[in-house]
């Protein structure tokens, strides 16, 4: 192997290390790697900046801002306590709680939505005596099948459009995915 090769695994380590000891914020650790490579001469600056001409970044970002204002402005709060009441069964908890969240994550991206929920959460379980483990794990999975159904419902969709639309110079639209993950996205919230 190239002395390249070997500068770019060794960069990978140090960068995994860094943040599975979470000694840096990711963003710092990743943006260090690639100035890292960048000096070395191992990869251009093209090669180095590429994402940042992507649209997805950009979009993803956008969305996470969308969901700390809901997030700030109490919007989930309401959610909660309508869909979860007094605490039920853990059935029908899961049964009112899941299709809106499946619904949001639709059209918000489904990372922040979880990131929104959980705090709400731990407060409903802590506040009706409920293990809040036994609701993460469901609304996880109910966010992510309901990005599945739009576009901008989780970033891996947008970035598979980005990078269609560098490939073929058509990129996927708003409901293209829909006619497959609708059906999807509802039988797996049952």
């Amino acid at each position: 192997m190239s002395w390249e090769a070997w500068l770019t695994l060794g960069v990978i380590a140090v960068t995994i290390a860094l943040m599975v000891r979470e000694l840096l914020p990711p963003v710092v650790a990743m943006l260090g790697a690639a100035i890292v490579l960048l000096l070395a001469g191992v990869i251009e600056t093209e090669e180095a900046f590429v994402g940042f001409s992507n649209a997805a970044p950009l979009t993803i970002a956008a969305l996470y801002v969308l969901a700390g204002a809901a997030s700030k402005a109490g919007l989930m709060q309401p959610l909660v306590q309508t869909a979860l009441g007094s605490g039920l069964s853990l059935r029908r908890n899961l049964g009112r709680l899941l299709p809106p969240v499946a619904a949001a994550s639709s059209v918000l991206n489904n990372t922040p939505i979880v990131a929104v929920m959980v705090p709400e959460m731990e407060t409903w379980a802590a506040r009706h005596g409920k293990a809040v483990s036994r609701y993460l794990m469901p609304l996880s999975f109910a966010s992510i099948l309901g990005g599945i159904v739009t576009l901008i419902g989780t970033s891996t969709n947008l970035v598979v459009s980005g990078l269609l639309a560098v490939e073929t110079g058509k990129e996927l639209a708003f409901f293209e995915i829909t006619k497959v993950g609708l059906p999807i996205a509802i039988v797996g919230t049952v």
